[in-house]
């Protein structure tokens, strides 16, 4: 059975490699959040921590006899168990829609191969031992990087930079503070996490999708995270101190995971100017409600 519920345990900062520090803007940094605001899936043997982009799994071995070697080879097994379970949950993760990680890569080895080497590469963050020597090894590793370049649709593509002066003459008028990131409350929705949201109008409009992301930043930090706490979400760094927040009237159906804004808020967002730059730049939070999630 899968689910998302409040966080249990703080995971590790991400890697300094991934921050990136952008002019006149916040650091898109990992931040460590209280239990009651991490959104979660969890398996049997593991968990997706969507605010974070972690993922953990368990896996166990015990002695399975006497001989020579077999208590030394414990350990090994243990790790082999945890790279099968973090394979599974890999696979498991909704692209967009009803495309998950395993439905897109059946009949790419490429990716299939990319999967398997994301799970050798993580990282052993617990080794225990019991009074039998059976031990549990629970390793990490994170959606971001290598996992979303093999995965995140094509059409992502690089965008290049923004001259907002050329591009858009409309001044910002005096006094008015800019926005730094987009924030949609989409509680009460049953929204289910995906690496690919997508935010239309009523009318269809697109109005976060593959046209506005810039794939650098899509790889990198995800095109959005997940936090189920409206607070934590608003003083997030990656949405800066001046986020637009917009509402989630629906789903766009059962099929399809897009969700849907009021004409009005989709109007308020056509007329932020710099919504091209926080907009490329994946400064998105996805706040979804706190309670156990079923799909």
């Amino acid at each position: 059975m899968i689910r998302i519920q409040p966080f249990i345990d703080i995971l590790g900062a991400c890697s300094a490699g991934l921050i990136l520090l952008f002019a006149g803007c916040p650091v898109m940094a990992q931040e460590t959040f209280p239990e009651d605001s991490q959104c979660m899936t969890l398996f049997d043997n593991g968990k997706i921590n969507w605010s974070t982009g972690k993922i953990t799994a368990l896996g166990r071995a015990a002695p399975k006899g006497n001989k020579e070697g077999d208590i030394e080879s414990v350990p090994g097994s243990a790790r082999a168990d945890a790279n099968w379970h973090i394979i599974e949950i890999l696979k498991q993760i909704k692209i967009y829609n009803n495309l998950s990680v395993d439905k897109y890569a059946s009949k790419n080895d490429v990716i299939l191969a990319g999967i398997e080497k994301t799970a050798r590469d993580a990282i052993t963050i617990r080794q225990t031992y019991t009074s039998a020597l059976d031990v549990e090894v629970a390793i990490e590793t994170s959606i971001f990087g290598g996992l979303l370049q093999l995965v995140l649709p094509d059409d992502i593509r690089q965008i290049p930079k923004i001259n907002l002066e050329k591009a858009l003459p409309v001044q910002t008028p005096m006094g008015k503070v800019p926005y730094t990131g987009l924030i949609l409350d989409a509680r009460g929705l049953s929204v289910e996490p995906v690496l690919y949201p997508v935010i239309v109008s009523e009318q269809g409009k697109e109005i976060y999708s593959s046209l506005y992301i810039s794939r650098e930043f899509a790889v990198q930090y995800g095109a959005c995270i997940y936090i189920c706490d409206m607070d934590r979400a608003s003083g997030h760094k990656r949405i800066g101190s001046n986020p637009l927040i917009l509402k989630g009237l629906r789903k766009s159906g059962k099929e399809d995971t897009s969700i849907i804004i009021s004409m009005t808020d989709a109007k308020r967002v056509e007329k932020v100017r710099e919504r091209h730059v926080f907009l490329k730049e994946c400064r998105v939070i996805i706040v979804t409600d706190a309670r156990p999630f079923l799909p």
